[in-house]
């Protein structure tokens, strides 16, 4: 016989009714009514915070606006602000508190951070400010009101609950009903500029981090950008991501000062003046690692064109140019190899082809330069050959091995930034290209990442090295033959002399060229001959004149 209760009228059910009528009561449990994000945010949540007015503050309007829409339309969030505007405060703690208020049911919401001790942190300045918050006191019960860094309370009899987690550290498997909060996932305040584990943050995000939450559950991320094309920056191509970003400074045409309540624009001008670079990626929300790049993501950018294509490496091109030249980067095991062709015409420096080789064996790789350098009909080339990776494998002659000394670095790299500045390089538009350029740093150092070790850097500053070898030798270095004085210049190409040296007093001539002008004794080297060998198949004497002359117009 089924087990019966009485009810108050008298009237006998079953237990599994009663269990069954007692569910429904719960499930229709009214949420509380705190109106939209913006007058939550503005009206109630303000109240535990002693600078209310704070909280009128137009930008705080403007994302909380962006939340309200972005759940309307059923998307997720990201809001990328500077430090100290806020972020945490509505994006975090004012958005958690107002999702626990609005829902009818029992909520679960994790709060993810780069690290768990960051994730606490957050958990426990939201208590404290609820705590502070006569209003919120009334509508919430703590259930945990001696711990910090557990949030657990009872709204209108349902359990609300926010879990702290780290990125890589939180439970696998749990299901989210009411909101995943993702705070700062890319600073990790005790090695900010491992960019592996920037990619890896990525790749985590997309593979692991998004599926906590159930269907149709939202996701806020909120942060400063730490690298060009990190995570934060593709969020923002994210169909499935409504997005903000405001600096500090010019956040909308028209608006000069983000938050006028906070700094005034002679504050932050102040602070720019004396911490440049943090000024740049904590306020200007510029990618904290482009600040140390030796070319940053905006010189790269300006110097792509999206109408370029890179050529079939496998096809002959009749390539339309007075000169073409390349570089090639050579990888190690865990990082791939990076060539780039560029051709010259009419002084406009034009990239032609460039492609990484990843995984590739260096059998393979000396078969494949020798092959475009055919197809290319390079005029001159350089090899990295650091590491000797390539020598006695029957390396074509064009293509003439470079050691990467720190000066050959140097060297290398103010070539790049000159050509960069003048106007007149285009490289084909490519992201992964882009990012191991602005990897390197003002030390010529790149990280080591999936995607490469700065490697399009290196194969660019070879290739343009080239050109510049090429444009200047005729000028700079060999000048008129029927007119020569060689000038001593710290800021000349010419070769460096002893103080006083004169044509006049040289009897000797070069024993090739029988040029008289032109042959220094001291050095043994021809300048007439010197010019005709542009092709780079260099004697000893060369090679050491090489090495010696190292100063730029622009270093």
């Amino acid at each position: 016989m089924p087990r019966t209760y009485k009810k108050k009228n008298d009237t006998l059910v079953t237990f599994e009714d009663g269990l069954q009528e007692m569910i429904d009561t719960l499930d229709d449990r009214q949420s509380i009514d705190t109106g939209s994000f913006w007058e939550f945010t503005r009206d109630i949540w303000s109240q535990g915070y002693e600078h209310k007015n704070y909280f009128d503050a137009w930008h705080v309007g403007v994302i909380c606006d962006d939340v309200d829409r972005a759940m309307a339309d059923g998307k997720h969030y990201v809001g990328i602000l500077p430090r100290g505007h806020m972020k945490s405060t509505i994006l975090g703690y004012a958005f958690c508190v107002w999702r626990i208020l609005n829902s009818p049911q029992d909520t679960s919401i994790l709060y993810l951070s780069y690290s768990d001790g960051m994730s606490r942190y957050h958990i426990s300045e939201m208590n404290r400010h609820i705590r502070g918050n006569p209003q919120l006191m009334d509508w919430m019960t703590d259930r945990s009101p001696n711990a910090d860094y557990s949030f657990r309370y009872l709204v209108n009899g349902s359990r609300a609950e926010v879990m702290h987690g780290g990125l890589f550290s939180f439970k696998r498997g749990m299901h989210l009903n009411g909101a995943l909060v993702c705070d700062d996932l890319m600073r990790d305040p005790e090695n900010p500029l491992n960019i592996s584990s920037l990619s890896k943050i990525e790749e985590w995000f997309y593979t692991e981090t998004l599926y906590i939450p159930n269907r149709g559950v939202p996701v806020i991320v909120l942060g400063t950008p730490m690298l060009p094309g990190d995570l934060l920056f593709k969020l923002q191509g994210d169909e499935r991501f409504i997005s903000r970003v405001l600096p500090a400074l010019d956040p909308i045409p028209g608006r000069r000062v983000l938050m006028p309540e906070l700094y005034t624009e002679a504050e932050l001008l102040h602070q720019k003046q004396i911490r440049p670079k943090s000024f740049a990626s904590e306020m200007m929300l510029t990618p904290y690692l482009s600040t140390e790049s030796y070319l940053n993501d905006e010189d790269i950018g300006n110097c792509e064109n999206d109408e370029l294509e890179s050529l079939d490496p496998y096809k002959k091109h009749d390539i339309e140019a007075d000169f073409t030249f390349a570089g090639f980067d050579v990888g190690k095991k865990r990082h791939p190899s990076h060539l780039a062709i560029f051709k010259i015409k009419n002084k406009v420096i034009t990239q032609i082809h460039q492609s990484f080789l990843d995984n590739w064996d260096y059998t393979d790789q000396i078969a494949h330069l020798n092959l475009v350098a055919e197809n290319f009909d390079l005029d001159r080339a350089y090899v990295d050959n650091s590491r000797g990776e390539l020598e006695e494998r029957g390396l074509g002659a064009i293509w003439n091995p470079l050691t990467f000394t720190l000066k050959q670095k140097r060297r290398m790299a103010q070539v790049f930034e000159e050509y960069v500045n003048s106007g007149r390089l285009q490289l084909i538009a490519d992201e992964r290209q882009r990012s191991q350029i602005t990897c390197v740093n003002n030390d010529l150092k790149a990280p080591e990442t999936p995607l490469g070790h700065g490697d399009s850097f290196f194969s660019v500053a070879m290739a343009l090295l080239a050109c510049y070898e090429q444009e200047t030798s005729s000028t700079s270095l060999i000048g008129d033959m029927n007119d020569f004085t060689p000038k001593p210049n710290e800021n000349s190409l010419e070769p460096k002399f002893d103080e006083g040296y004169t044509n006049e007093t040289n009897d000797e001539v070069c024993p090739d060229c029988g040029s008289k002008n032109a042959w220094i004794s001291a050095n043994s080297l021809c300048l007439s001959c010197y010019a005709g060998s542009l092709s780079l198949k260099r004697t000893s004497n060369l090679g050491k004149l090489d090495e010696e002359v190292t100063d730029f117009p622009f270093g």
